[in-house]
């Protein structure tokens, strides 16, 4: 009976130290492998000496950022991931220390103005033609055309010359068989491009509000909109918009192509 109970009580150490070590190999898994690697991703985050803050406009370096490890349902929309994303943009809004970085709080797009840039409104009567798939952060390159092409292509023809029409006798000719012999191609215009790679900080209706692809933002790649474009801000230098102020008191139109 003894050496029956000798070995039951054998067992049951057995499997109570299994256990045990199953126990504590699942809790060191767990803690070292699977919440870390598994559970979580890797973001950036600020960091502050002190446990201060960044203020805003603030322009991120290497000291600033660090790389952690965040449970996946603790990290936010447009998380920033990788260091390079962020270093020399500008912040935003004041960040303390430990703050997540988001596309938001930073800005990634370098859609703020520098000190020697500017965001300029173009109206819409200034606006030769757009892409209706125009959206926020996109880059455009900005073409000059004479003002009066549109009117040209309607006519078909120059009225001036038209009107130099003479008949042999020395009158000039009225009647539409002489008008139309002296029908001219409407000129080309001398299109070229003035601003390349122009950051579109915003695209708005004639509402004044944004152009989006939906009510829940850019998600379905440009295959509908909110909203007809009308016009939009565009980030320049201040010497390219004071330029561009000269070239539409001159009557220039632009036409706004999409490159990016």
């Amino acid at each position: 009976m003894s050496t029956k109970r000798g070995r039951l009580l054998k067992r049951n150490y057995f499997f109570a130290g299994l256990i045990l070590l199953i126990g504590f190999g699942g809790l060191l898994g767990y803690d070292l492998y699977f919440k870390p690697y598994v559970l979580s991703q890797t973001v950036v985050k600020i960091k502050v000496e002190g446990g201060g803050f960044l203020p805003k406009n603030h322009e991120l370096t290497a000291e600033n950022l660090y790389l952690d490890s965040v449970q996946t349902k603790d990290i936010p929309a447009g998380v920033v991931r990788r260091l390079e994303q962020v270093e020399q943009k500008i912040t935003n809004v004041n960040l303390t220390d430990g703050s997540i970085l988001t596309e938001s709080l930073v800005d990634v797009s370098e859609l703020e103005p520098q000190q020697d840039e500017g965001i300029f409104p173009i109206p819409k009567d200034a606006i030769y033609a757009i892409n209706g798939s125009l959206r926020s952060r996109d880059k455009v390159d900005i073409y000059l055309v004479e003002g009066d092409l549109r009117a040209k292509e309607r006519r078909g023809y120059s009225p001036a010359a038209a009107a130099s029409v003479a008949t042999p006798g020395g009158e000039k000719a009225t009647d539409a068989s002489s008008l139309l012999e002296a029908e001219v191609p409407p000129e080309v215009p001398a299109r070229k491009v003035f601003l390349s790679g122009v950051t579109v900080n915003y695209v708005r209706t004639e509402d004044n509000n944004d152009v989006l692809d939906s009510e829940n933002g850019n998600n379905n790649n440009r295959f509908t909109s909110t909203g007809k474009v009308a016009a939009p801000e565009l980030k320049l230098k201040k010497s390219d918009g004071e330029l561009l102020g000269a070239y539409l008191e001159q009557g220039k139109k632009l036409w706004i192509v999409r490159v990016e």
